[in-house]
């Protein structure tokens, strides 16, 4: 039998589409992705949407929703400590999981602004997965709160890496032996001064979780984002010689 998500989270109806919730297209049936490389062609599945319509740096629900197919039962419980929109809230309850959202800038009410670098001392030992999808460089500007690892730049040392370390501790802290977590990212490219700069970031963050983790798999999942097909980004890829982002890492650990 095809999945079908909870009515509780498909998008508010309105009224030039007679009540139905808008989608451009049919999305297909979710599944079990069962290689190294996930694809799927939208950020939501089913017929409404997940997290906050709009959120940039969203993480694509499906990911969420293999993850948690795989790693997790019915009851357990799920942490993101980089909740964003809540997209990890929402397919949880959706699967019928418990779930712990946090951030520095909480963006909902069931998102509770802590720090991913000092997270509960309750939780220690008691979380069955944590998803985390990070912010990776200056990219996005997510607010004032100086405890956001998104406003160390990659190119100030190790000051970003340092801080994932101290997340990645906690994320050791709180999982129960024998659990799962999982870190979604992406490498960088920047142009700086007329110059181009490439950071590793995936490489650099799966070296640091294996201090803590066991390696599972390493996935590639593909990006669909729109500036790929922009003219203007490819034109300048092609004449700068650099790549554009065609993909994110999936690094699935186990805590031993």
């Amino acid at each position: 039998m095809p999945y079908r998500p909870k009515p509780s989270h498909r998008a508010p109806a309105t009224p030039a589409t007679g009540g139905k919730p808008p989608v451009r297209f049919k999305r297909p049936p979710l599944a079990i992705q069962v290689s190294t490389l996930w694809d799927y062609p939208s950020q939501d599945y089913g017929d409404g949407r997940q997290g906050i319509p709009g959120y940039k740096g969203a993480t694509p629900s499906y990911i969420i929703w293999n993850l948690l197919q795989r790693y997790t039962a019915e009851k357990e419980m799920v942490v993101d400590c980089f909740a964003g929109s809540g997209t990890t809230l929402d397919v949880a309850r959706d699967l019928n999981r418990k779930a712990l959202g946090y951030d520095v800038h909480p963006t909902r009410k069931d998102i509770f602004r802590v720090d991913a670098k000092k997270l509960p001392p309750e939780l220690t030992g008691k979380v069955d997965f944590v998803f985390i999808d990070p912010p990776y460089g200056t990219h996005l500007d997510y607010g004032d709160d100086p405890r956001d690892i998104g406003k160390l730049d990659l190119a100030d040392g190790t000051k970003y890496y340092d801080a994932m370390e101290q997340v990645f501790s906690e994320i050791h802290r709180i999982l129960k032996p024998g659990r799962h977590m999982a870190l979604y990212v992406s490498d960088s490219y920047e142009h700086r001064a007329g110059k181009g700069v490439f950071h590793p970031v995936g490489f650099e963050l799966f070296a640091r979780l294996r201090k803590l983790f066991e390696p599972v798999d390493i996935i590639s999942v593909t990006r669909h984002n729109k500036t790929l097909e922009m003219g203007n980004y490819r034109k300048a890829a092609e004449e700068g010689n650099y790549f554009l982002r065609g993909f994110n890492h999936l690094f699935v650990m186990k805590k031993a």
